[in-house]
């Protein structure tokens, strides 16, 4: 009797043709045929990112063990070195300066100029949409033109701007302020401003499109809540940008880093090496001055891993504030 009636369920429970199949339920070509859509949908990125970042890392490690130049015995054959273009960096004694210079240059153009920058701007412009004032507009076009501007010319202009002879020392002395001559007097803060000028417009458009997400209702709600607009500043809109703020950093950290034209162009690392940084480093090495590209992709492995420190350290941060 009770086989019969366990039987008969069964049968009930079998699925008939043309009937959707039960809920939680799900079959295996089903489930297939969705998993092969998503992967086909990704494929083009995966790809992506294998030609033009895992193949060149892949290139980078192995180059940095060899010789390979593009003069003298390293560029007629190539030998395998091992870790010793790593051993003859970590030797240089001017290497923890570098370091230190890059270091600088990151915190006072990626973190302070770009993104901390790029923030305000956005909450200006966020704002001045809001209220429809029009010279919002312009100031967002400014900001766009100062970022579509190539590396080498924003060097260029900024290296005029302050020179001994350019048009900040001209003002400054007309306005009894003395003759500064900031390019040679504060070469690391002159290369951190162009680079904070050139680089802003990045962030905040990013920023710009976080701040659009959030509802206008939850605003409304705060304020009848008696809450100032410093308060829902801090308690509202910033918390809910904590993970824009996190991408943001680790991706203009990532360019601050590997940004040397503009340096390049104001002060080609001098004086004294006193605004060489990593990336202008393996330039210098590998291209610039003694065509060593073995030596210079050990410089940009080691970049690399400084800017692996940099991501995990933001990605900590936030999710102990998530």
């Amino acid at each position: 009797m009770l086989s019969r009636a366990w039987g008969a369920g069964e049968r009930r429970r079998r699925r008939i043709p043309g009937r959707p199949a039960e809920p939680g339920r799900e079959s295996g070509t089903r489930r297939w045929r969705r998993e092969a859509s998503y992967a086909v949908a990704i494929l083009p990125a995966a790809l992506l990112l294998i030609l033009f970042f895992a193949l060149p890392v892949v290139w980078a490690l192995y180059t940095s063990l060899t010789d390979r130049a593009l003069l003298g015995i390293g560029a007629q054959e190539t030998r395998f070195v091992g870790l010793e273009n790593y051993r003859r960096l970590i030797s240089y004694v001017e290497f923890p300066r570098i370091v230190r210079n890059s270091v600088v240059f990151v915190l006072g153009a990626g973190v302070i100029g770009q993104t901390v920058g790029g923030l305000l701007l956005a909450l200006l412009l966020h704002h001045a949409d809001r209220q429809r004032y029009r010279l919002g507009n312009v100031a967002f076009a400014a900001v766009i033109a100062a970022w579509i501007t190539p590396p080498l010319v924003a060097g260029s202009i900024w290296g005029e701007l302050l020179d001994a002879y350019g048009l900040v020392n001209r003002v400054a002395s007309d306005l009894g302020l003395g003759s500064p001559d900031l390019l040679a007097e504060r070469p690391m803060l002159s290369v951190i401003l162009a680079e904070s000028w050139r680089g802003v417009g990045f962030a905040m458009i990013l920023f710009l499109g976080a701040l659009q997400v959030i509802p206008r209702s939850l605003h409304e709600a705060a304020a009848l809540d008696g809450a100032g607009p410093l308060r829902r500043l801090l308690g509202l809109t910033l918390p809910l940008l904590r993970h824009q703020v996190a991408l943001v950093l680790m991706m203009t950290t990532i360019i601050t880093m590997g940004s040397f034209l503009v340096i390049l162009v104001m002060t080609n690392g001098d004086p004294a090496l006193g605004t060489e940084t990593i990336a202008l480093f393996a330039f210098h090495r590998a291209i610039g001055v003694d065509f060593q590209i073995g030596y210079g992709a050990a410089i940009s492995t080691v970049m690399l891993l400084v800017n692996l420190v940099f991501a995990a350290i933001y990605l900590r941060l936030a999710r102990e504030r998530a």
